[in-house]
């Protein structure tokens, strides 16, 4: 039956994953908190673009896509501020990404991009990748409003293991005597 159809989305990074409108309900209810009213709204309208999906027979979209899908939806039904500050919040986002530097032991460094963290908390802490994403995601919100545009790689672990630590799934380990690369 095409409506069982699940859609995988294809992140930024490359990975894919199975769409969840629980994900998407998350981040607009993020935007909707700014806004007066509506936060009700985000997982009907986030289950919305799930359901356009699976009738469209679409089983791969990219990250932009659902993005955009989702922008045209607040719009169509009034919330043109909410998409506006999406897009504005994405584009922020991005912007921040490409400041953010990571410093390694060697000296050089190298531009933010969260998927090495998350594929280090699956190795290191033997969490799903969902879980992984998740917690290089909350990591990546810490960083992104910062000052500060470099940072080293051990501080970035450090995070890592304290966030882990914080949602209880391992209790934190020291970063010198963990596997880092």
């Amino acid at each position: 039956m095409a409506m069982s159809r699940k859609t995988r989305v294809r992140k930024r990074d490359g990975s894919v994953e199975e769409f969840s409108a629980a994900k998407l309900a998350g981040a607009l209810r993020r935007v909707l908190d700014r806004l007066e009213g509506a936060r009700a709204d985000a997982y009907d309208l986030a289950a919305g673009v799930g359901l356009y999906l699976r009738r469209t027979r679409q089983s791969l979209v990219s990250s932009s896509a659902v993005f955009n899908m989702l922008t045209k939806v607040l719009r169509r039904v009034g919330l043109g501020d909410a998409a506006e500050l999406m897009e504005l919040h994405r584009t922020l986002r991005m912007v921040r990404r490409r400041l953010l530097r990571i410093r390694h032991d060697d000296g050089c460094s190298t531009q933010w991009d969260k998927s090495w963290l998350a594929m280090l908390a699956e190795r290191m802490w033997h969490v799903s990748r969902g879980t992984a994403r998740i917690l290089a995601a909350e990591i990546e919100l810490h960083l992104l409003p910062q000052e500060e545009r470099e940072i080293s790689r051990e501080e970035i672990v450090e995070l890592l293991n304290d966030q882990v630590s914080q949602w209880g799934l391992a209790e934190p380990v020291p970063v010198s005597g963990a596997e880092t690369r």
